[in-house]
């Protein structure tokens, strides 16, 4: 359509393109999406990723505000979910701060660490490391033990100085480490003495 200005002159014909922007379109989406279709929407993201793994409440709420959910739904969802038991971050927290410590062998700072990454709450990992099973001490052993059968023919400070750097990164602190160090040598110097030679 063409139109003349005030001046007399004629403006250029526009034409909309389809699926292009209409700035003159007023008509606005007659099937907005309702309440009860955001709140059985929130319910299926929830349920789906809970089939896949267990989440923490900020996981899920960090997940279904992603799908442009509102506040309140997303609120709602999760205050549902808790309510029935599908959403326990303390519990999480113990479970995977155990499987953690008994499957990687990481020490109580480590799998703090990894708590933190799954955005659970500093109480209910203070809680979950409360109740690690076994002594720190013992695990930073068993770990330098299986560290040091594979660090032979190194000099004494090298080897020192590779299974410290290797248990502070499982997570152990520094008395754990060095106690750990002189155990797991000592009972390597007492193997060694075992053998005999005829």
């Amino acid at each position: 359509m063409t139109e003349i200005d005030r001046s007399g002159e004629r403006l250029a014909t526009v034409t909309a393109f389809p699926g292009s922007f209409d700035p003159t379109d007023t008509e606005v989406d007659d099937n907005p999406e309702s309440a009860g279709e955001m709140t059985k929407r929130a319910e299926n993201i929830s349920l789906y990723a809970l089939t896949r793994r267990a989440v923490s409440s900020r996981e899920m709420e960090k997940l279904l505000k992603s799908r442009d959910l509102p506040d309140d739904v997303v609120a709602a969802e999760i205050e549902r979910l808790e309510r029935v038991g599908l959403l326990d971050d303390f519990a999480l927290a113990t479970d995977l701060a155990e499987r953690f410590q008994r499957r990687k062998g990481l020490g109580a700072s480590a799998v703090k660490q990894e708590l933190g990454k799954r955005l659970l709450s500093s109480t209910a990992i203070e809680l979950a490391l409360t109740e690690l099973p076994g002594d720190q001490l013992e695990l930073a052993t068993v770990e330098a033990r299986k560290r040091l059968s594979r660090l032979n023919g190194l000099d004494k400070e090298t080897l020192n100085r590779r299974l410290y750097a290797y248990l502070q990164r499982r997570g152990f602190r520094g008395s754990e480490i060095s106690n750990a160090i002189k155990a797991a040598l000592a009972e390597s110097a007492d193997n060694v003495a075992r053998v005999t030679f005829r």
